[in-house]
This record gives C-alpha cells, sequence and structure tokens, in this order.
C-alpha cells in the first residue's frame, strides 16, 4: 500500500529575543523539579570526571555522553508533559536500542572532530608561550588562532543538535543531523548569539556565589537550550510522496 504523505523537516528562524523566552521558559521548568535536575548534572559532572582518570574509561564516558544529553532532555519533555520525573531518567536512553548506533556514532564523530581542534589548540598556545618568553611574536599565530575560532564555532554548529535530533526526530543518517543541525545554528544565529551572552551573563553573577550559584544556573542553561530545539525544529506533512525524514 503507497504511503500518500511525506515528513518534511522545517527549521525555523526565530527572533534575537526570542532567547530571553527560553531562559524564562527554562526557568518554569527547572522550579518544578529543581533538586532532580540539579542531581543529574552534578552525577553527569562527577562521573565524567572519574571516567577522565583513565584513557579507556574517558573514552566510554565519550561514547556515554549522548545518551546522558538525551536522558536530560527527556526527563524536560516529561516535566513538560507533567510527568513525575526522577534521576533514573538520565539513564532510560541507555535502555532504548533503537538509538544507540546513532548516539554512538554522534559521540565517535564528535570525538574524531574535537581531536585535532584540541592538538591544534595546544600547538597555538605553545607558540604564544614561546612568543612571551622570546618577545618574538610569530605574524602567523594571529591567524591561527582565527582558524582555530573558526573550527570550533563551525564543530559546535554541526553537534549543537545533533542529540536531539537523533532521539526525538528519529534521523539515522549522520549527515542529515549534522547537516540539520548546523542550518539551525546559521539560520538563528543572532537568538543564539544572544543565548550565549545572556548564558555567559548568568554564569559571571556566580562569581560572588564562589560560583556554587552554578549548580542553579548550568542546569536552567542546558533546559533552554533544549526549548531553542523545540522552537527551531518543527514538522510538516506534504503530501503525494513516500513518508520519509528529510531536511
Amino acid at each position: 500500500m503507497d504511503n500518500p504523505f511525506q515528513i518534511k523537516l522545517i527549521i525555523r528562524r526565530v527572533k534575537a529575543t526570542t532567547a530571553i523566552e527560553w531562559l524564562k521558559q527554562a526557568w518554569e521548568i527547572f522550579k518544578q523539579y529543581p533538586f532532580v535536575f540539579i542531581q543529574m548534572i552534578l552525577l553527569t559532572i562527577v562521573l565524567t570526571f572519574l571516567a577522565s582518570l583513565n584513557s579507556i574509561t574517558l573514552f566510554v564516558a565519550v561514547l556515554a555522553s549522548p545518551f546522558f544529553t538525551a536522558g536530560f532532555y527527556k526527563a524536560v519533555v516529561g516535566v513538560q508533559q507533567q510527568q513525575k520525573i526522577g534521576i533514573d531518567w538520565l539513564f532510560k536512553p541507555f535502555t532504548e536500542p533503537a538509538i544507540r548506533r546513532i548516539l554512538i556514532l554522534i559521540a565517535s564523530v564528535n570525538f574524531l572532530v574535537s581531536v585535532p581542534l584540541v592538538q591544534f589548540r595546544e600547538k597555538i598556545h605553545a607558540a604564544i608561550e614561546l612568543a612571551q618568553e622570546t618577545g618574538v611574536q610569530d605574524p602567523a599565530t594571529a591567524w591561527q588562532l582565527i582558524l582555530l575560532l573558526a573550527g570550533l564555532l563551525l564543530s559546535t554548529m554541526l553537534f549543537a543538535y545533533a542529540v536531539a535530533i537523533a532521539y526525538f526526530l528519529k534521523e539515522q543518517r549522520i549527515s542529515k543531523i549534522l547537516q540539520a543541525s548546523f542550518l539551525a545554528c546559521w539560520r538563528n544565529m543572532a537568538a543564539l548569539a544572544l543565548f550565549g551572552l545572556l548564558s555567559l551573563g548568568l554564569i559571571t553573577l556566580t562569581i560572588p556565589t564562589m560560583l556554587l550559584g552554578l549548580i542553579v544556573v548550568v542546569p536552567v542553561l542546558h533546559i533552554a537550550f533544549f526549548l531553542s530545539f523545540n522552537e527551531l525544529f518543527a514538522l510538516q506533512v506534504k503530501p503525494q510522496q513516500d513518508g520519509v525524514l528529510e531536511v
């Protein structure tokens, strides 16, 4: 039997000031289960730190990272749907075999992209330290810094929404996932830039508290970023074509 419709992925453009609404909505969601969200963030940080103490466990942590992210996002959706959530929601994606392959693939590709960027950053750092010791500036260093920043920005845009696209939109093609994430960031650069500035401002406000305020700010920012995903992505039914998901 022929399928009479096509599911087409639409990436919205939003106003820059929409970033403020993301933070407001995130605060309202956070207030409903503050301790659960705080525990999720702290547990993720602790597990990541312990895993970083060994090269083998560090790689396991890299592969597990998208699952924790998906679990946190799933908890946000649970609150939106007025469900009762707990810290165990953080681990729910590990029990879903349908998304294991793509989340592991996202983690692996992200790792492969990050390694040369880290090595390049260390090379530039070494060049800057040498210049400070000798007093001789290498003109190429400035261009290398610009290239590094461009690489970091590109990497961030490619993977910003990758986990959410794979987990909630059920997309299994890594090329389509990265393309959609990049386009969402590119089309909404103003809103995401404002969100970044507001995030930096909130983090700065925690300095008088010896950064203890981060236990509240960090989960709120994570929730707000997921809300941006909800805002930017939509599905539209298009008649007369096979049922596929395309970007």
